[in-house]
Protein backbone atom coordinates (compact mmCIF):
# COMPACT_ATOMS: atom_id res chain seq x y z
CA UNK A 1 0.00 0.00 0.00
CA UNK A 2 1.43 3.24 -1.21
CA UNK A 3 0.42 6.31 1.36
CA UNK A 4 1.75 9.44 -0.73
CA UNK A 5 -1.29 11.84 -0.52
CA UNK A 6 -1.16 14.47 2.01
CA UNK A 7 -4.13 14.86 4.12
CA UNK A 8 -5.24 17.04 6.72
CA UNK A 9 -7.43 16.11 9.71
CA UNK A 10 -9.33 19.01 11.06
CA UNK A 11 -11.24 19.04 14.64
CA UNK A 12 -14.43 21.07 16.08
CA UNK A 13 -14.15 23.16 18.76
CA UNK A 14 -17.16 22.51 20.39
CA UNK A 15 -17.45 25.70 22.48
CA UNK A 16 -16.14 28.49 19.47
CA UNK A 17 -17.66 26.55 16.57
CA UNK A 18 -14.34 26.29 14.56
CA UNK A 19 -11.76 23.79 13.12
CA UNK A 20 -8.54 23.40 13.95
CA UNK A 21 -5.61 21.24 12.14
CA UNK A 22 -5.13 18.26 14.48
CA UNK A 23 -3.38 15.63 12.50
CA UNK A 24 -1.08 15.72 9.14
CA UNK A 25 -1.13 12.39 7.33
CA UNK A 26 -0.53 10.42 4.39
CA UNK A 27 -3.07 8.38 2.74
CA UNK A 28 -3.98 5.91 0.18
CA UNK A 29 -7.53 6.79 -1.37
CA UNK A 30 -9.50 5.50 -3.43
CA UNK A 31 -13.25 6.64 -4.70
CA UNK A 32 -16.13 5.21 -3.44
CA UNK A 33 -18.96 6.54 -4.83
CA UNK A 34 -20.08 9.67 -6.53
CA UNK A 35 -23.46 11.41 -7.26
CA UNK A 36 -24.95 14.05 -8.95
CA UNK A 37 -28.41 15.64 -7.91
CA UNK A 38 -30.92 18.57 -8.56
CA UNK A 39 -31.89 20.36 -4.87
CA UNK A 40 -34.03 23.78 -5.13
CA UNK A 41 -33.44 23.77 -8.96
CA UNK A 42 -29.67 23.46 -8.67
CA UNK A 43 -27.31 20.80 -10.04
CA UNK A 44 -25.33 19.81 -6.65
CA UNK A 45 -22.76 16.62 -6.74
CA UNK A 46 -21.50 14.63 -3.69
CA UNK A 47 -18.38 12.52 -3.16
CA UNK A 48 -17.42 9.66 -1.32
CA UNK A 49 -13.51 8.87 -0.95
CA UNK A 50 -12.39 6.22 1.58
CA UNK A 51 -9.06 7.39 3.07
CA UNK A 52 -6.40 4.95 4.27
CA UNK A 53 -3.63 6.03 6.39
CA UNK A 54 -1.91 3.97 8.88
CA UNK A 55 -2.74 3.68 12.27
CA UNK A 56 -1.17 6.27 15.17
CA UNK A 57 -2.70 6.50 18.66
CA UNK A 58 -4.62 9.97 18.09
CA UNK A 59 -6.69 8.14 15.01
CA UNK A 60 -8.81 6.61 18.43
CA UNK A 61 -10.00 10.12 19.00
CA UNK A 62 -11.98 9.53 15.69
CA UNK A 63 -13.50 6.43 16.70
CA UNK A 64 -15.59 7.36 19.14
CA UNK A 65 -16.65 11.04 17.61
CA UNK A 66 -16.58 11.27 13.71
CA UNK A 67 -19.44 13.93 13.99
CA UNK A 68 -16.02 16.33 15.24
CA UNK A 69 -13.69 15.51 12.86
CA UNK A 70 -13.29 16.39 8.92
CA UNK A 71 -10.72 15.75 6.46
CA UNK A 72 -9.05 18.62 4.25
CA UNK A 73 -7.81 16.83 0.95
CA UNK A 74 -7.56 18.78 -2.28
CA UNK A 75 -8.73 22.35 -1.09
CA UNK A 76 -12.03 19.90 -0.48
CA UNK A 77 -13.70 19.65 2.57
CA UNK A 78 -14.69 15.65 3.64
CA UNK A 79 -16.98 14.92 6.20
CA UNK A 80 -15.86 11.83 8.23
CA UNK A 81 -19.22 9.29 8.32
CA UNK A 82 -17.28 6.16 9.07
CA UNK A 83 -13.90 4.79 11.24
CA UNK A 84 -12.85 1.23 10.36
CA UNK A 85 -9.88 -0.19 11.69
CA UNK A 86 -9.50 -3.88 10.40
CA UNK A 87 -10.11 -7.03 13.16
CA UNK A 88 -8.82 -4.01 15.38
CA UNK A 89 -5.16 -4.50 14.45
CA UNK A 90 -4.10 -1.33 14.36
CA UNK A 91 -2.61 -1.76 11.21
CA UNK A 92 -4.58 0.55 9.33
CA UNK A 93 -7.40 2.51 9.28
CA UNK A 94 -10.06 3.48 7.05
CA UNK A 95 -11.85 6.69 6.79
CA UNK A 96 -14.64 7.04 4.39
CA UNK A 97 -15.10 10.96 3.70
CA UNK A 98 -18.09 12.59 2.18
CA UNK A 99 -17.51 15.76 0.23
CA UNK A 100 -19.80 18.20 -1.54
CA UNK A 101 -20.32 20.94 -3.86
CA UNK A 102 -22.81 23.49 -2.54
Amino acid sequence: MVYNKPILIQKLDEDTEEWSDYLNLHASINKSKGSEYLSSGVLQSSQELVFQVRYCPPLKEISLNTQSYRINFDNYIYNIVDYDDYMLKRKSIKLLGVGRSD
